[in-house]
């Protein structure tokens, strides 16, 4: 396909990503993916792409391209107040760029990385069955790496010239529910009270690997060693430090720390979006509970595709 966009400026980090390599967790490769799965697959679904096509995750904007070739296309997530040659636009909305416009991308005033889908996805080689990029070993994506000025990016399919519309995002909240883990029992009552009852900072140390919370100090009731064991996305572990830690999307996937909840899938999508500073409050809940909200969010992916559907007729 012929080259679709050029970056004229790359932000903080901007990266192809998609809903990551799962089949690789058995090798012991992260599974990646986009940190808001939810947003990626709401820009590919306006788009009219697979949910799972790789777009671009942009890291608190700052970020630039021209289009080399006049195409629609799709923004998700946060807020960055977007413009097109100047022109402000609506988030969680589907455009058309022509040839030599300029798409520009501000820091957003909420939430952490936005989604740009082209049509059919971007154009980079499957490795693993996925083509999102995995920093840490340098792989996948363009060419294992971060975007930088003057990365020239194609686009999987033709442009089918998309009706525009724009879509209303669930409002992502300071709560976060979890499911009780294998050692919620050796929290103790007192640690599980303190894990549920207090406000949670994100640390400044975050990132794709996890967020690091902060409050006051959680030990275990009785002090554990452990050996190695599975982790994933949304896995809450807690270090000897006191200082519990919430695992994303490219996270390793196994840990030595004792895990005392794990973030319902539903939730997911929100730590991605979350930003040093910010407060969240954890709450357990039953499977029951989880997967009711996951029902429910799949339910509103299938209203959205249906009335996408009728806006195209």
């Amino acid at each position: 396909m012929k080259p679709l966009l050029r970056i004229l400026k790359a932000g903080l980090q901007t990266t192809v990503q998609d809903l990551g390599r799962p089949q690789g967790a058995s090798w012991g490769l992260p599974v990646g993916g986009a940190a808001d799965g939810f947003a990626l697959q709401l820009a590919n679904l306006m788009l009219g792409n697979p949910l799972d096509a790789a777009v671009l995750e942009i890291t608190l904007g700052g970020f630039q391209a021209q289009f080399e070739q006049t195409s629609s296309f799709a923004l998700a997530g946060a807020n960055c107040q977007a413009t097109l040659d100047g022109q402000l636009l609506l988030p969680n909305a589907v455009y058309r760029g022509v040839k030599g416009q300029v798409l520009r991308f501000m820091p957003p005033e909420q939430g952490v990385r936005s989604y740009l889908a082209l049509p059919g996805g971007i154009d980079v080689p499957l490795l693993w069955g996925s083509r999102s990029t995995l920093l840490a070993s340098k792989i996948g994506g363009f060419a294992g790496r971060a975007l930088k000025k003057g990365d020239v990016l194609s686009a999987l399919r033709r442009d089918k010239s998309r009706s525009p519309c724009a879509v209303a995002m669930p409002e992502r909240g300071e709560l976060i529910r979890f499911l009780p883990g294998p050692q919620w029992l050796q929290l103790g009552a007192e640690g599980q009270k303190l894990l549920t009852s207090q406000a949670w900072q994100v640390d400044i140390h975050s990132n794709r690997m996890g967020l690091k919370i902060n409050a006051s100090k959680l030990f275990m009731d009785i002090p554990m060693e452990m050996s190695s064991h599975a982790v994933m996305a949304g896995t809450i572990q807690l270090p000897p430090n006191g200082q519990p830690i919430i695992l994303l999307s490219d996270a390793q996937v196994t840990g030595g720390y004792p895990v005392v909840g794990q973030v319902i899938q539903a939730d997911l999508w929100r730590l991605g979006q979350l930003r040093a500073g910010e407060s969240i409050h954890l709450f357990a809940v039953s499977e029951d509970n989880a997967l009711d909200a996951l029902a429910r969010q799949q339910a509103w992916f299938k209203r959205v595709a249906s009335a996408l559907a009728a806006h195209s007729l």
